[in-house]
C-alpha cells in the first residue's frame, strides 16, 4: 500500500441493497395507507342504478343462479352451494385472490327485493347488498344499495382509493348487463359514509 492513499473498500452488494431499498419503501407505502386508512370512515352506503331491457323476472333467475356466476362474473373461479339459513339459500364465492367467502340470502320476495348478506365469521369486514327491481316499460330499473363496515384500515385504504365505494357494483352490474345482453352502464345515485 502507497502512503497517502486511503484503501478502497469493496463495493456493497447492489441486489441486497436493492432489495432493502424496495423492501423499506413497501413497508413505508403500507404504513402510510393503514395511517390514512384509520382515519377514515368504517361505514358507507353506496347506492348505484342500472337500466336493463330483460323483465325483473328474467334479471331475477338471473341473479339467483349462483351455481352460474363463474360464467359471466369476472375473477370468479366457481361457487359452491351452501346449507340453507332459515329457509334461504346461501352459497360461497371461490376466487383465486380471496379465498372462499360465504354469502346467503336475507330477504327473499321474488320480483322485487332481495338482500343478500357476507356471512363474515373471521373476516374484517361486514356487508350487505340490497337489489330492488322496478318494472320500466318491458325492461327493469334495478337499484343496488351496498352496505359496507371495514374493520380493517388498510382494507379501508383499498376500497377508498384503488376499488372506490361504488366500483364492486359497477363491475357486478356491468357484467349483469352483459350476460343479459344489454350494453347498459350503471349510474351512481349516492354515497354516505359515517363512522359507524
Amino acid at each position: 500500500m502507497t502512503p497517502g492513499r486511503i484503501r478502497a473498500h469493496p463495493p456493497a452488494h447492489p441486489p441486497m441493497n436493492l432489495f432493502l431499498s424496495l423492501l423499506s419503501i413497501l413497508v413505508l407505502a403500507a404504513m402510510a395507507a393503514a395511517f390514512i386508512g384509520a382515519r377514515l370512515p368504517k361505514t358507507h352506503h353506496a347506492v348505484s342504478r342500472i337500466r336493463l331491457s330483460a323483465t325483473p323476472e328474467q334479471v331475477w333467475a338471473v341473479i339467483l343462479d349462483f351455481t352460474a356466476y363463474p360464467e359471466w362474473r369476472p375473477g370468479l373461479d366457481r361457487v359452491e352451494l351452501g346449507p340453507e339459513c332459515g329457509g334461504l339459500p346461501s352459497w360461497f364465492e371461490v376466487c383465486g385472490r380471496l379465498g372462499r367467502v360465504h354469502f346467503q340470502v336475507v330477504e327473499c320476495a321474488a320480483p322485487r327485493r332481495l338482500v343478500t348478506q357476507i356471512d363474515n365469521d373471521g373476516l374484517p369486514l361486514a356487508g350487505a347488498w340490497t337489489y330492488e327491481f322496478e318494472p320500466d316499460g318491458t325492461g327493469t330499473l334495478l337499484t343496488l344499495t351496498e352496505w359496507e363496515s371495514i374493520h380493517h384500515p388498510l382494507l379501508r385504504f383499498f376500497d377508498r382509493f384503488v376499488l372506490s365505494y361504488h366500483g364492486v357494483m359497477d363491475v357486478y352490474l356491468t357484467a349483469l348487463a352483459r350476460k343479459l345482453g344489454d350494453p347498459a352502464h350503471p349510474q351512481h345515485l349516492s354515497l354516505k359514509l359515517d363512522d359507524a
